[in-house]
């Protein structure tokens, strides 16, 4: 539902601005809205990861970093976003002060799934499909992400580091000669 409310209304927006400034000082703010939110998600960015290794390197947790990095991707990727709504919500996400207010809130959300039992954690990494799977106990060691596991040195041999085919052939040919 929202997925068709939010370009309703911002092209609602957009129109009625249009109608006030015209059309090519509209679309001229609506692109420098999306390059200010993308520069201050970089600048806030920034920033907060800063404060994040200063307090990992003291040995605390950066609890309300990590909060406001993820308010600060939110509010960045809602001011690239064209139009004026998501881009005024995103630019109020940037703010300190207003990450300071939704702070708390996010913390509660966040922590009343967590006790609910259905707050779920995904790993990613290339060629992920997405699934939670850590691999062996506790989360630790080896992790297949759910696709298959190739072995790289089975198909190898062992004098010279080639690689081999099932049938023992050298998929690159024989070896260049070297010389006299």
């Amino acid at each position: 539902m929202v997925l068709i409310l939010v370009p309703i209304v911002e092209l609602y927006v957009m129109v009625q601005v249009a109608g006030v400034i015209g059309a090519l000082p509209t679309v001229l703010l609506v692109v420098a809205m999306c390059f200010a939110g993308a520069w201050l998600m970089k600048v806030e960015g920034l920033g907060v990861l800063r404060k994040m290794q200063r307090q990992l390197n003291a040995g605390e947790m950066p609890t309300t970093e990590a909060v406001n990095g993820v308010l600060i991707v939110v509010g960045g990727l809602l001011m690239l976003v064209p139009g004026f709504v998501t881009g005024i919500i995103g630019l109020l996400l940037l703010l300190p002060p207003v990450r300071a207010l939704l702070r708390p809130l996010v913390v509660a959300r966040v922590q009343r799934r967590i006790d609910r039992g259905s707050a779920r954690f995904m790993a990613f990494s290339a060629g992920s499909s997405g699934s939670s799977d850590l691999g062996g106990p506790g989360g630790r060691g080896p992790s297949t992400f759910g696709g298959p596991v190739y072995d790289a040195d089975s198909h190898l041999d062992d004098a010279r580091g080639a690689p081999r085919r099932p049938d023992g052939s050298d998929p690159f040919g024989p070896p260049p000669e070297l010389g006299p």
